[in-house]
């Protein structure tokens, strides 16, 4: 029997798939930079899920590219995640000067989480800004350079 070859793409092809064709979309540079942009800030949010359903309308209301402000918010996916909440909670700590709670049963009593919310809300701000600065600035130089080299405009 003769194997026929997948015409099947792999994740990795999709997703490159999908960056070319942002990068060639006939908006701006700022316009992607933008969209990008919008779409950490919510990922990077605990938004929980609902990033895609606020990013679209954000990159909508300032006029960003909506195709990058949904491949922004993939910052943050089941692998990302945990990590990006552990490091917001613990900026939110030092920002808000909050004792570090013990493992333990008593973080799900109601003062306890409402510390955790506290906390993890605060340095998540302070993070997304950060990273959103970041990501447009950074976005808006590899979108220049490569249409560039390509000749896109």
């Amino acid at each position: 029997m003769k194997k026929v070859p997948s015409t099947k793409k792999s994740w990795s092809q999709k997703t490159k798939d999908f960056i070319k064709k942002v990068l060639r979309t006939k908006d701006s540079p700022k316009k992607i930079a933008l969209g990008l942009a919008i779409g950490v800030f919510w990922g990077i949010t605990p938004t929980f899920g609902f990033a895609i359903l606020f990013s679209l309308p954000t990159a909508f209301l300032f006029k960003g590219n909506k195709l990058a402000a949904i491949l922004g918010t993939f910052v943050a996916n089941p692998f990302t995640t945990p990590f990006i909440y552990a490091f917001e909670y613990k900026i939110g700590q030092l920002i808000l000067k909050a004792a570090p709670l013990p493992l333990s049963w008593d973080i799900f009593n109601l003062e306890s989480l409402l510390n955790v919310s506290k906390s993890l809300l605060v340095g998540s701000i302070f993070l997304a800004i950060g990273l959103t600065l970041l990501t447009y600035f950074l976005v808006l130089q590899i979108v220049i350079r490569y249409r560039a080299r390509h000749r896109i405009e």
